[in-house]
């Protein structure tokens, strides 16, 4: 059966709103467009006047499949805490001080990206031709699970009280989606990390990942109504001298990503 990649995009008088993709079967097609269609007009941040939604067909030769990162949770007190996680693991990136500062500050101040900052850390340029739309890594999903992708796709926050807490995670679609985009992000060429936040003012966990020591969760990232939110992907061209920051650039926009359903909890 067919495969097809689905980016939904929505936007209200010109500002992001909401953004989201699957790979999906042929007959998951109209349903998976439905809900995405929902997302974009029920989100925390508005109801979209815009939504534009991209269909592409994707042949099965053209996916490369990746082992997820693995999965920690760090429950913080507060954001101080949790920014003082985040400066000493970008630390262990073999990031300096002073850049990892530089970062974190860069960092609280992305509001409204559509895609995210791609950053050199050894001398702190931002690489993006565009500021606003940023760079997308698209063209990613988990593999076909015991859920539908479609339920998945529709399940907005942890649920379900007789679930542990592993369990509840993998039942929800921010965390899905993280993973799954983060994953695929630190497998790019000269990508040392990535630190995020959603930019749901409902959701105030994020991350921070890298090959190095996983996908970690953050608690506390933000207070509860603050919109602002985006994410940085941390770039050294220092780490394999064969590849461009344009080799880095297509696989992370253009590279079509299946990330294995074998998610591992630390």
């Amino acid at each position: 059966m067919n495969l097809y990649s689905i980016k939904m995009r929505g936007s209200k008088e010109h500002n992001h709103i909401s953004g989201a993709e699957s790979i999906v079967s042929e007959k998951d097609l109209q349903n998976a467009v439905s809900v995405l269609i929902k997302r974009a007009l029920t989100h925390s941040k508005g109801k979209s006047d815009y939504i534009n939604i991209k269909i592409e067909e994707v042949k099965k030769e053209e996916l490369k499949y990746i082992d997820p990162l693995y999965v920690t949770t760090l429950n913080t007190k507060n954001k101080k805490e949790s920014y003082e996680f985040l400066y000493n693991n970008l630390l262990k990136l073999n990031i300096n001080s002073k850049n990892a500062i530089y970062i974190i500050d860069l960092f609280k101040s992305i509001k409204n990206m559509r895609g995210a900052v791609l950053l050199d850390v050894n001398n702190l340029k931002r690489l993006e031709k565009d500021k606003l739309r940023g760079i997308r890594a698209t063209y990613m999903d988990f593999e076909d699970s015991e859920d539908s992708k479609v339920d998945m796709l529709d399940k907005q926050y942890e649920c379900t009280d007789n679930l542990n807490k592993n369990e509840k995670l993998l039942q929800n679609t921010h965390f899905i989606e993280a993973l799954c985009l983060s994953s695929k992000v630190c497998n790019a060429p000269n990508i040392i990390g990535e630190i995020c936040c959603s930019d749901d003012k409902n959701y105030t966990t994020g991350y921070i990942a890298s090959k190095k020591f996983g996908y970690i969760r953050v608690k506390n990232m933000k207070d509860i109504g603050e919109d602002r939110g985006g994410r940085i992907f941390l770039y050294d061209p220092t780490i394999d001298s064969r590849y461009t920051l344009e080799d880095t650039i297509k696989y992370l926009e253009n590279t079509k990503v299946i990330v294995k359903d074998k998610v591992i909890f630390k």
